[in-house]
């Protein structure tokens, strides 16, 4: 070990050991580490019941651990691995078999595998307890390199406070996997950096754990201000949790930087839950982490004994490959409903979700409520799925943060976005609380222009586009009469209304209104004209049974253009005449078969039938 004294070779009786001053480098960059640490090496790679430390081949790891336990002094202490024992190139298993190891009990140790390969394992040991792996105790305690897995109980525990598992430099990392808990922090002020959990040592395939990392102390910190800083946590069912559900209450934690639901190799390595917000904790900050393959992306528990986990903030994540949601407030896996007065308790307060009232190339425009003054929304790129019941954010839009108004109101200007994105936002109020995320929301280019449309001879069922009420005489168009007959559906009914150009018998239809939907017959081609330009979508009554209408909104998937009626439409139709045939096509999903699968999208200005069971109000996407 290059710049520390380490003493191996030959044992010296433990009064002059202790009293030994080693000169050396220190450990860089770890909690500021005095420059001669005392210090012993580990030099064989296995827990024999002989073991002697300090001895050229003889040095476990339980017998140097008892060593430096046995020290009554306060000096700093460096436990390292002989190259000969612990090649990097081929690592070392030391198989715990009859007894656990002791814990470290003495403050200021640093036990340093990096540039060794190293392999702490449990495989054997009884399960009683469960024994855990590695167990720190002391404060100011520093791991790296290491590999432990396969512990029933905690692979790696940091007790002290201001301890550190890891790092930020290349090889600071530990590997965990196998047991129940990764590394646990439970020491005040203590970090997790740089760590892989839920791995097998070395590799890239599944070591399982209950949970990867662990925090149950005030102020420790799972990742860090870096993505250097950062864990890569897999393969668990639940990748960070903060707090155990027991036990004296605590703040401030912070998850930041890490990766988790990914594996080493870049591919997926699921979870459960990505990070998981419990009592007695409160106030964990959880910011700029990737979450991905993962059951629910941030979890904050319900009120439990009367505490409810608060004031947690959660900013800057991404998140991808979810199958439920992305913050679930509540741990109830469903949007909660907002509350008038934003009355109700429960995890971060069940604060409401802002909610998008217009979204177009140039604004974004919504509410957080009145209750919300002097809030802050934060606008993402939504994760979309036609029809939107699941949608979360993806990405945080650059420059998308607004401060709500005195009435809750927010706006975005000027954002780098096109008409077809999909945009979502969740709020964070002053105390810290980050709500769900709100319904999505399309962005538009901001305006609908309808034109009045050729007709063909023959039916055609169009829009009436004109720039205002239009009263029948005895021709249409009054230009030319080629149309023989027009008829309007009574919605919900069979019922029609007409208008003959040959005879005033049977006239029950007299003005065309603009933005009906109606059937016109041709005898001959009609050329269109005139129309007008909409800057918002226009709602539509609807009826229980068929109903005629145009669509004036964004043109989208006629799930997402229906979305305001979901769950009360049953069928969606639209008449086409294209000059060579005239014909119905039906709307299908991507689970209908494409022999029947005419159309996708409801196109603006488009007419189209559609069946509900119950009377409602379209909304459409906005332009």
């Amino acid at each position: 070990m290059i710049g520390r004294t380490v003493l191996t070779g030959m044992f010296l009786p433990a009064a002059i050991l202790f009293a030994s001053l080693l000169v050396g480098g220190g450990v860089p960059g770890h909690l500021g580490r005095a420059d001669s640490p005392l210090a012993v090496e580990v030099t064989a790679a296995d827990d024999a019941t002989d073991a002697v430390c300090p001895h050229a081949t003889k040095c476990s790891l339980r017998k140097a651990i008892e060593l430096v336990n046995a020290d009554p002094g306060t000096d700093e202490y460096l436990i390292t691995f002989a190259e000969a024992a612990f090649p990097a190139d081929t690592p070392a298993t030391i198989g715990v078999a009859d007894d656990p190891l002791p814990a470290i009990t003495r403050a200021h140790v640093t036990v340093d595998a990096r540039e060794r390969g190293v392999r702490l394992d449990g495989s054997n040991l009884p399960e009683a307890g469960p024994p855990d792996g590695l167990v720190f105790e002391g404060e100011g305690a520093v791991v790296t390199g290491l590999s432990i897995h396969n512990f029933e109980g905690r692979c790696l525990v940091l007790a002290g406070a201001s301890s550190l598992a890891g790092g930020n430099l290349p090889g600071d990392g530990n590997s965990v996997g196998g047991c129940a808990a990764g590394i646990v922090l439970a020491g005040a002020s203590s970090r997790a950096e740089g760590n892989r959990a839920g791995f097998v040592a070395g590799g890239t395939d599944e070591a399982a754990l209950d949970i990867g990392i662990l925090v149950t102390a005030a102020s420790a910190t799972v990742g860090g201000p870096t993505a250097g800083h950062g864990n890569l946590v897999g393969h668990a069912e639940t990748a960070i949790r903060v707090g155990a559900g027991a036990g004296a209450p605590f703040e401030n934690a912070k998850v930041a930087h890490n990766v988790v639901g990914g594996s080493p190799g870049g591919g997926e390595a699921p979870v459960g839950v990505g990070v998981d917000l419990r009592q007695p904790g409160s106030r964990t900050s959880v910011e700029d982490n990737l979450i991905t393959h993962a059951e629910t992306g941030i979890r904050v528990a319900a009120t439990e004994g009367g505490t409810s986990v608060t004031g947690n903030t959660f900013a800057n994540n991404q998140f991808s490959g979810l199958l439920g949601m992305a913050i679930d407030l509540n741990a109830d896996g469903q949007q909660n409903a907002n509350d008038e007065g934003d009355a109700d308790t429960g995890a971060n307060n069940l604060l409401n979700h802002p909610v998008i009232t217009r979204a177009t190339q140039g604004q974004i425009s919504g509410s957080a409520g009145a209750t919300c003054a002097g809030c802050t929304v934060a606008l993402y790129a939504a994760n979309h799925a036609p029809g939107g019941a699941g949608d979360y954010g993806a990405t945080a839009v650059a420059g998308g943060t607004a401060i709500t108004g005195s009435t809750g109101a927010f706006q975005f200007d000027g954002l780098p976005l096109s008409p077809g994105q999909w945009v979502i936002a969740l709020v964070t109020d002053g105390d810290g609380n980050t709500s769900e995320f709100g319904p999505s929301a399309r962005v538009g280019a901001g305006v609908v222009q309808c034109a009045n449309p050729a007709l063909h001879p023959g039916w055609n069922q169009a829009g009436y586009f004109g720039s205002g009420t239009l009263t029948l005489g005895d021709a249409y168009p009054a230009n030319g009469g080629q149309v023989a007959s027009i008829h309007h559906l009574t919605d919900g009914t069979a019922s029609f209304t007409s208008w003959y150009a040959s005879t005033t018998a049977g006239r029950t239809l007299y003005t065309l209104s603009p933005g009906e939907a109606y059937w016109f017959f041709a005898s001959a081609a009609v050329g269109g004209s005139g129309g007008f330009t909409l800057t918002v979508p226009v709602p539509v009554p609807l009826k229980a049974g068929w109903n005629e209408f145009v669509y004036i909104g964004a043109t989208a998937d006629v799930r997402d253009a229906l979305a305001s009626v979901a769950g009360r439409y049953t069928a969606v139709y639209r008449f086409s005449n294209d000059g060579t045939a005239a014909r119905w096509q039906a709307w299908g999903d991507a689970t209908t078969p494409d022999y029947v699968r005419a159309f996708t999208e409801m196109e603006a200005c488009g007419v189209y039938s559609v069946h509900l069971t119950e009377d409602a109000t379209l909304t459409p996407p906005h332009p």
